[in-house]
């Protein structure tokens, strides 16, 4: 960990043991990727109310979009479930838009150093840190359940996420990360719609059963019918997307889909996390 996480978490441990760091409701903690020359983030860490310490955290990751109705919509639950809540910026002063996006495997050390950063805060059980994010975060959160993609950043036997919850997640595009490594055996639930512009409804599950045959049960798969990309992301959008099919995506909030899909997402990480 570099000197300026490693202070700042250490004057944050001594202000605990001291009895003068009272529960924040928000507060924004830095961190930094664990690449050999590390971007520097902000987190909004969350912690529900009279929770007991250490407390389970869920890391929040976006998608290309960047932050927006999302974190709002799950955030809640969470909290109230006795989750705490970590949502991270990846998008600004990053990129702008899915023309100069980076490569998806780019966010890998970035959520990483989100992870290590939260396992040395006292106030976070270092064991039951889980991730769940959205398009972008959503793959990022099942990448990051594969083995050898923990290996290379944490290194060798080290045990990452507790728990992996991926919304629509583009699964054509995750085999890439499990074709010489199998899944970490953290739990994973994938969330989708048949109808998803990156084609989620023919891919997740055959993706899905390559992991299970792997480990079995690793990973649950939940497809909401007639659904679309983004189900439960407020704004709905139409339009040109290069890696969509036909290049041409939709995003449709669907509250139905929306509101199960939280539910089911809570239920899943209690659990995980023995809450």
């Amino acid at each position: 960990m570099k000197a300026s996480v490693r202070i700042a978490l250490s004057i944050l441990a001594w202000a605990a043991l001291l009895g003068c760091a009272p529960l924040a409701k928000h507060e924004t903690l830095r961190f930094e990727g664990l690449e050999p020359s590390p971007r520097h983030f902000k987190g909004i860490l969350t912690l529900p109310e009279e929770a007991e310490n250490p407390v389970p955290v869920v890391v929040l990751v976006h998608g290309t979009a960047g932050v927006d109705s999302r974190y709002d919509f799950h955030r809640p639950a969470l909290l109230d479930a006795g989750l705490g809540t970590f949502e991270v910026d990846f998008k600004t002063g990053v990129f702008t838009s899915g023309s100069n996006r980076p490569p998806m495997a780019t966010f890998q050390p970035w959520a990483f150093g989100a992870l290590t950063a939260l396992r040395a805060d006292p106030r976070v059980d270092p064991r039951r840190i889980a991730i769940m994010g959205f398009s972008l975060g959503g793959h990022l959160s099942v990448a990051v359940a594969s083995r050898k993609v923990v290996d290379r950043w944490l290194g060798p036997d080290q045990p990452g996420f507790a728990a992996h919850v991926g919304f629509y997640p583009v699964c054509s595009w995750l085999d890439r990360y499990y074709d010489d490594s199998g899944p970490t055996g953290a739990p994973i639930l994938i969330l989708s719609g048949e109808n998803d512009s990156w084609g989620d409804g023919e891919a997740c599950k055959p993706f899905c059963d390559g992991l299970n045959e792997a480990q079995p049960g690793v990973v649950s798969l939940i497809m909401y019918p007639g659904v679309h990309h983004g189900f439960d992301r407020r704004e709905s959008w139409t339009g040109y997307a290069p890696y969509a099919r036909d290049q041409t995506a939709t995003l449709q909030w669907d509250a139905e889909a929306a509101n199960d899909s939280r539910e089911r997402a809570v239920a899943f990480l209690r659990q995980a996390l023995n809450r």
